[in-house]
């Protein structure tokens, strides 16, 4: 039988709105993230359960001067790639010079190459125990990470 590889997805959108907004909503309370409508329940202090029953706990992780707040998944199911890693390879990581880079906040190493792929040049980001490298898959409302075979060119 084969090994499967389970992991929680979170959506960034849902993940940045509950971040911001999340510690607004009372327990029990049903919202919509605005960007994608997911439902999601705030069923705690700091817990939030999603409209397919997964659950998730805002955590920190702590820097000698800051702290960097993120959903984790209850269950211990995590995705491939932190937060903190996406937000930074999203927002900086096609302008980042290629070779080895590490993330402030978890410390994971990445390294950043580019490659050719449906006739554009792309960056790829490779971590160790990541089955196949990343790329920045433009999206309709903001770019998303997705594994390099997934990618596919924007349509204009």
């Amino acid at each position: 039988m084969k090994a499967t590889h389970e992991r929680t997805i979170l959506a960034d959108c849902c993940e940045d709105w509950i971040i911001e907004w999340g510690g607004f909503y009372e327990r029990g309370r049903a919202f919509r993230c605005p960007e994608c409508s997911t439902e999601w329940t705030k069923s705690a202090d700091d817990s939030y359960r999603r409209g397919d029953a997964r659950e998730f706990v805002r955590r920190a992780r702590r820097g000698p001067s800051a702290e960097f707040a993120y959903l984790a998944a209850a269950d211990g199911h995590e995705p491939d790639v932190e937060r903190c890693c996406a937000k930074i390879l999203l927002a900086h990581g096609e302008r980042m010079a290629e070779g080895p880079f590490t993330c402030p906040v978890c410390g994971t190493e990445w390294t950043r190459s580019t490659q050719r792929l449906h006739g554009l040049h792309v960056s790829v980001f490779a971590k160790r125990g990541l089955r196949e490298p990343l790329t920045v898959q433009p999206g309709r409302t903001r770019p998303f990470l997705v594994a390099l075979s997934e990618y596919s060119p924007p349509r204009d």
